[in-house]
């Protein structure tokens, strides 16, 4: 079964062999890889070029973002399954064959996912055998998520191409931040997403824009905005409904603690008085108490939050 794993690459000279070098050592070895230079200024590109292998695509763009580099190495890809690979992260040996198992498995409406580990060095040898995948579909993709938090990466994926084929514009383009999470969040209301927890993709946190760093919350990404727009138009007794509010509910909360942080104490009780649509957490709760410490008594807390409770 052919894989084509789309490498998006701007100014990763340093990684991108090694990124490579990752997918030509898998034990499945039926797979393409397409890299698509998005206007890079360094030798990644050329480096790319040199390697004799005609499984290795280099397509070359003017700047445009990583969301426009994958949806051209999506056109441009042949496979049956399509997998995702960032210029500096890597694949276990074992990646691509646990991926087609669970193709293999469930063939029909799903896409599927491996954990992954953050770390710095592919030496580190942390990585799981396919020996170790069980794999299951998750039943409820958004309460998943939600109580799991982020359990995947855009590395750790693969969707049957024809599924992607099937959509307007699978990555978001012009989105600055969460532009993979929106392509999972609406492929998770097509498909049910097939998982194994073996940590079969590694993502480096030592290079900027790590996933596994704190993102800078000011406003609520777009990518939030529209799941919750989606699940509002969902009806009340909607399993997916729940999960899907609480995610967009704990992005509010952060975005009300950097409103805090800056001093805004009034957008931080708005982003709280909307993230009430997703359920009161615990976060939530601190953070109330936050907003209003040093300048309310329990009781005026008491009324506004019935006042917040009411509005929402």
């Amino acid at each position: 079964m052919l894989c084509s794993v789309i490498i998006p690459l701007y100014n990763k000279e340093q990684y991108i062999v090694s990124a490579i070098a990752s997918v030509m050592s898998q034990s499945h070895q039926d797979f393409e890889i397409v890299v698509v230079d998005d206007g890079s200024s360094d030798g990644g590109a050329a480096l790319v070029e040199a390697m004799d292998d005609p499984r290795i695509r280099l397509i070359r763009q003017a700047n445009g973002g990583v969301s426009r580099a994958r949806n051209v190495g999506i056109a441009a890809s042949r496979g049956e399954l399509v997998c995702f690979l960032d210029a500096d992260d890597w694949y276990a040996a074992d990646f691509l064959l646990a991926i087609v198992s669970m193709y293999q498995k469930y063939p029909e409406n799903s896409f599927f996912s491996t954990s992954f580990l953050c770390m710095n060095d592919p030496s580190d040898g942390l990585l799981d055998q396919v020996a170790d995948a069980r794999f299951e579909p998750i039943k409820n993709f958004y309460a998943y998520r939600a109580a799991h938090g982020v359990f995947y990466c855009t590395n750790s994926i693969a969707v049957p191409r024809r599924h992607l084929m099937s959509m307007s514009q699978c990555f978001p383009e012009g989105d600055q931040f969460g532009e993979d999470q929106d392509l999972w969040f609406r492929l998770a209301e097509r498909l049910q997403l097939v998982f194994t927890p073996a940590r079969l993709v590694a993502y480096r946190t030592d290079v900027a824009g790590s996933l596994c760093a704190v993102h800078d919350l000011r406003t609520l990404p777009q990518v939030f905005f529209r799941l919750e727009q989606r699940a509002l138009s969902l009806p009340a007794g909607d399993p997916s409904r729940p999960g899907a509010l609480s995610i967009v509910a704990d992005a509010r909360i952060k975005v009300a603690r950097y409103a805090l942080q800056d001093g805004r104490r009034g957008d931080a009780l708005v982003e709280l008085c909307k993230a009430l649509r997703g359920g009161m957490s615990m976060r939530w709760l601190v953070t109330f108490v936050m907003c209003t410490a040093g300048n309310a008594s329990l009781l005026k807390r008491w009324e506004l939050w019935r006042e917040l409770k009411q509005s929402n």
